[in-house]
């Protein structure tokens, strides 16, 4: 039989209306409708897959906006370098003009000179992540050969075994570098090539310490073939270029201002140093020694380069344009834009007569076509990559309205599922006072009747 006490302890005991009350409280208090896989285990996985996307189109739109900031850096720079060659190319007009003397041309191409140095400076300056896009892979060697001041201590000698080798590698912009060398009478003698192979400073090949043991170079073949190696610094297309061969003296090659004591082999006393300095570098350069002795070698510099170009990354940048995985991966590329005067077919320009001033003005046009069409290149790229943009931005926002709608907690319907479950607890709990208050009502009854 049923007693109101067994009735009474019974409904107390039901978990009914404090789990959903319980449950309408977690909802409301996180938001979130899937709390627990037991919530909804269909909804939890469908929902983690659509979280797993909502966070990639997160993190593409990152990637679009840092792809974004490469093309406008690499875009800065050849608008800069392209300032720079309309000025070189006013000059170059200016000295074309016949009423100019031979010290007015160099005195305008001492100012062209120095902008080829700028132009040089902009590409190797353009610089964002740990990439230098106006710079080509070509020019980004490795460190086989030591950067000067870790070859050597500024004003410190070191004592080198002679023979057929790079000694230091000396960064574009560099500037007043000073090297200066004492064979101790053994015949050793300075080289300075440029990292494809010309020879700016030195003694030809012809000379007799080339030919020498253990060096044994007695042609341009033999010098390419083993001396004109990556392990050595140069390009692995590097091919030998005396043609502005400097033996003693100062010259500007090629944008880079070179002095030099030349060879003082057979000079009084016989161990009388050799010494180079290089004022200014346009271009990433090589120090070699050749000999078959010991020398000793000091160097001096006020800046070399400010940062050593081959600790850059090569190649182009690939942006993510899709969160799609493996091969539906999709790139939108940005390729490298090589703008040095070696790419820009500058090297050897000048404006220091008629004549190099008309060939400077056909170089110039070329270059100034080269970088205007890099710079359509960007701007080209920056729209694909805004509009990429903006296809994602469609796509997050459909994805967070469904992820939305799965995971998130109907507050209308969880607060009034709330104020019921409240009121049926206070009912209960009033029904449950009441029925004990009768049960011992009916105590005191039967109490008084046996008493």
């Amino acid at each position: 039989m049923l007693t109101v006490s067994s009735f009474t302890q019974s409904l107390s005991s039901t978990p009914l209306f404090s789990k959903s009350l319980s449950t309408a409280y977690e909802r409301l208090s996180s938001g979130l409708r899937i709390n627990k896989a037991a919530d909804d285990s269909a909804g939890l996985q469908i929902s983690n897959r659509l979280a797993s996307e909502k966070n990639a189109h997160t993190q593409l739109n990152r990637n679009l906006n840092d792809g974004i900031s490469y093309a406008q850096v690499a875009e800065g720079g050849l608008q800069e370098s392209a300032a720079v060659m309309q000025r070189m190319r006013q000059l170059a007009v200016q000295s074309q003009n016949g009423i100019h003397s031979e010290s007015d041309r160099k005195a305008l191409d001492k100012e062209f000179q120095a902008l080829k140095l700028e132009l040089n400076a902009i590409a190797y300056g353009t610089e964002i992540f740990n990439r230098l896009p106006l710079v080509g892979d070509a020019d980004l060697l490795d460190d086989s050969v030591p950067l000067l001041s870790d070859f050597l201590t500024q004003g410190v000698s070191r004592n080198v075994v002679s023979g057929l080798r790079s000694i230091a590698y000396i960064p574009a912009g560099s500037s007043n570098v000073q090297v200066n060398i004492n064979d101790n009478g053994a015949n050793d003698d300075i080289q300075v090539f440029t990292t494809s192979g010309k020879h700016l400073a030195g003694t030809p090949i012809t000379n007799s310490t080339w030919t020498s043991h253990p060096n044994n170079i007695s042609s341009v073949g033999d010098l390419e073939s083993r001396f004109f190696l990556t392990s050595n610094g140069y390009r692995a297309d590097a091919s030998y270029d005396d043609s502005d061969l400097l033996t003693s003296g100062s010259a500007v090659i090629d944008g880079n201002s070179i002095t030099f004591s030349g060879d003082q082999n057979g000079a009084t006393p016989s161990n009388l140093n050799e010494t180079l300095t290089i004022s200014s570098n346009s271009e990433p350069l090589i120090i070699s020694v050749i000999g078959n002795g010991a020398f000793d070698v000091t160097a001096t510099w006020s800046s070399l380069g400010g940062r050593d170009s081959r600790a850059f990354s090569l190649g182009q940048v690939n942006i993510t344009a899709t969160n799609k995985l493996g091969d539906g991966t999709q790139f939108i590329e940005l390729a490298k834009t090589p703008a040095t005067l070696g790419d820009l077919g500058l090297s050897s320009a000048s404006v220091s007569s008629e004549q190099s001033a008309g060939e400077a003005l056909s170089e110039i046009d070329k270059a100034l076509e080269t970088v205007s069409e890099s710079r359509a290149f960007y701007g080209a790229k920056i729209n694909q990559m805004s509009s990429a943009q903006n296809v994602n931005a469609i796509g997050e926002e459909n994805i967070n309205a469904a992820y939305s709608r799965i995971t998130d907690a109907d507050f209308a319907s969880e607060t009034a599922r709330l104020t019921q479950s409240q009121i049926i607890e206070q009912a209960s709990v009033s029904v449950l006072m009441q029925a004990r208050s009768s049960d011992e009502q009916v105590l005191g009854l039967l109490n008084q009747t046996f008493s």
